[in-house]
């Protein structure tokens, strides 16, 4: 019973997330960073210690379980343990 507890509590955990993010892309309609900051995004990751299938199409962040390549173009998406930040849409 605890376990089917706790997969609901994380089902709305994860919904919420979803909502908040997809009101982010509602509000701003620029989501994607330039190729340039999701380059050195990638740079950095690829010397992180923390990356899964390194050798791969498929990076994937230990850390929070994202895919680096979709993850790195997003604008609003930051590196979980702070190697980089989150970068802000400055065109508004």
């Amino acid at each position: 019973m605890e376990f089917y507890l706790f997969g609901i509590f994380l089902l709305i955990i994860g919904g919420y997330s979803i909502f908040i993010y997809i009101k982010q892309i509602l509000s701003d309609k620029n989501i994607v960073v330039s190729p340039q900051t999701q380059m050195n995004r990638l740079k950095i990751c690829a010397d992180c210690e923390h990356i899964r299938l390194k050798n791969t199409m498929y990076k994937r962040c230990h850390e929070c379980g994202c895919f680096l390549n979709a993850k790195s173009k997003l604008l609003n998406q930051k590196c979980p343990i702070g190697k980089w930040e989150l970068e802000k849409n400055t065109t508004n």
